[in-house]
């Protein structure tokens, strides 16, 4: 060997010191985001899902517990439950073929700013099935819409020329989630400038109908986290006006499109079971394909779906700290009121107090009295990253 030559650093030059090497193949590129897999949802029993989000890191049964008997809002007398499908609408045979069953979350008015009148409204407190209807599912069927929730919709921008259908499904609004790109173009000039071939074929296509046209701007990256919000008031706007406007006695019915029906359109709606019901990203995409079996979301839009889903999760944490405050204040005005002064070390007392920062944590010293505890909470923290690893990615050299 040449003294002379330097060390092998396996593709690595100045990285490496001459007596470590690596234990597999190496490379510097950026790591890749983690793949989200969803599985296909027929392969599991049937799973009705309530309330994932809250609390969300809780594992103790008392939490599961909890959420498990979470109340939900039951139906009015004034909107009778129902869950009709129309024949052929990627629907099953039988209960058995019943994948999943969800309902509306009650952590939604924190996750949508709505109330829970306004919720009542939208969603009847009705649940929602998803049945498995892979087997009688037909290429033809992509170019049809179907139905996700009894009254929202998913499919192609094509499926509106069917007028017919749209009028016997009673659809009042349709929403075009189109590519922001092509959000003020048009095939020619007139009343079609300024608002995008797509929304501008849907207006001609339920013309005289009393059909509303809503555009949606749907770009890529990190706008298409705030187009889902945008969506959902969209959507929770226009069934609050139609059941004003008849004084209850008429629903709202959206039906959601974009070029295909299979992407766009189909993670808008997955977002807003996501809101509205609670789903977390899995769950929804995959109530979202048993709906309509031709959806594919790529990995850019489940990205962007687990980013709202962590956005919910915050807003719904947010919230529930807001109610459990406001119900501490109130018990603690009943004990004055009472003349039992207020408790100062329950349990309720405590989940009142004011959420410490982290410079707070950072000099606790582990008793509560604070200071000198730095060091060891930076250990901890710092000891927490390497449970469970066994994969060492550079070992010393031997002799």
């Amino acid at each position: 060997m040449d003294p002379h030559r330097p060390p092998d650093t396996h593709g690595l030059p100045g990285l490496l010191q001459p007596t470590v090497q690596p234990t597999a193949p190496y490379s510097s590129r950026p790591p890749s985001p983690p793949y989200i897999h969803v599985p296909p949802a027929g392969t599991s029993p049937p799973t009705t899902l309530t309330n994932p989000y809250h609390p969300p890191n809780s594992t103790s049964s008392s939490a599961r517990q909890s959420r498990a008997t979470t109340p939900i809002p039951t139906p009015s007398p004034d909107f009778p439950a129902t869950t009709s499908r129309p024949p052929g609408q990627g629907q099953g045979h039988g209960p058995s073929a019943v994948v999943m069953t969800i309902h509306p979350s009650p952590y939604a008015v924190h996750t949508t700013g709505l109330s829970a009148d306004q919720l009542q409204i939208i969603t009847r407190g009705t649940p929602q099935s998803a049945q498995d209807g892979s087997a009688t599912w037909q290429y033809e069927s992509r170019r049809a819409a179907q139905q996700v929730l009894d009254f929202l919709w998913l499919g192609p921008a094509s499926c509106v020329r069917d007028r017919a259908w749209v009028e016997s499904v009673g659809v009042t609004m349709v929403v075009c989630a189109r590519d922001a790109r092509f959000a003020t173009t048009s095939s020619g000039s007139g009343s079609g400038m300024g608002e995008g071939m797509l929304v501008a074929g849907v207006k001609r296509a339920v013309a005289g109908m009393g059909v509303e046209v809503e555009g949606l701007d749907v770009a890529d990256g990190r706008e298409l986290v705030g187009a889902f919000s945008v969506a959902a008031g969209v959507v929770n706007r226009h069934m609050l006006e139609v059941a004003a406007r008849s004084g209850g006695r008429r629903r709202g019915c959206v039906l959601m499109v974009c070029e295909t029906g299979n992407d766009r359109s189909a993670a808008v709606v997955a977002a807003y079971l996501m809101a509205v019901y609670g789903l977390d990203t899995v769950a929804a995409v995959q109530f979202v394909q048993l709906c309509r079996f031709c959806v594919a979301l790529g990995d850019d839009l489940k990205f962007r779906l687990r980013a709202y889903e962590d956005i919910l999760r915050a807003r719904g944490d947010v919230g529930a700290s807001g109610d459990g405050q406001v119900q501490l204040q109130q018990q603690q005005q009943q004990q004055q009121i009472g003349g039992t002064p207020p408790q100062e070390n329950g349990r309720v007392s405590g989940a009142g107090k004011a959420k410490r920062g982290i410079e707070d944590v950072m000099m606790d010293d582990g008793d509560g009295a604070g200071g000198g505890g730095e060091d060891a909470m930076a250990v901890d923290m710092d000891d927490e990253r390497y449970v469970g690893r066994s994969f060492a990615p550079f070992v010393e050299r031997e002799g």
